[in-house]
Order: C-alpha cells, then sequence, then structure tokens
C-alpha cells in the first residue's frame, strides 16, 4: 500500500505541474495575441515610439520564460534519471 501511496503522490504532482504549465502557457498566448492586436489596430507611430520593444520584449522575455517551464515540467526530472541518481547514491553509501 505504501508504494501506491507514493505513486498517487507522485502522480498528482506531475498533473499539478502540467497543469501549471497549461495556464501559463495560455496567459503568455492571451497576453501576446492582446499586445499584437493592439498594435495592429494602433497603426504606424510617427513619433518615434520604439513600438518593437514594447511588443517584442514580453513576447521574447516571456517567451524564454515558457520555454524553461516547459522544459523543467516535460524534459526535467525522468524517472530514468530519478532511478540513476538512486542507484549512484546507494552505491555510495557501500
Amino acid at each position: 500500500m505504501e508504494i501506491d501511496e507514493t505513486l498517487m503522490k507522485k502522480a498528482e504532482k506531475r498533473v499539478r505541474d502540467k497543469a501549471g504549465f497549461y495556464v501559463h502557457f495560455s496567459c503568455y498566448l492571451m497576453v501576446n495575441i492582446a499586445l499584437i492586436a493592439l498594435w495592429m489596430s494602433a497603426g504606424v507611430f510617427d513619433d518615434g515610439t520604439n513600438v518593437i520593444a514594447l511588443l517584442f520584449g514580453p513576447l521574447f522575455g516571456w517567451g524564454v520564460g515558457i520555454v524553461a517551464h516547459f522544459v523543467a515540467v516535460f524534459l526535467g526530472e525522468t524517472d530514468k534519471a530519478v532511478q540513476k541518481e538512486y542507484k549512484k547514491l546507494k552505491n555510495l553509501k557501500k
């Protein structure tokens, strides 16, 4: 029974992590779509305002965070990596 509880806790954590990523990514998409729509509706700024920085700053800066979040959730800690580290630590104890 102890193994089932451990697996259930691990499964719950993975589901929360994945849901957190999807919420983060959805917010990223909605905010950046709104920024692009605002930029497109405003037309060309003739007063020298740096629209590129205002638009693409969040798009790329936040995009780096999205990529890091994706890597942490989907490519980060895997069962194989955990098992490998466990075996390594177990051998060090001997």
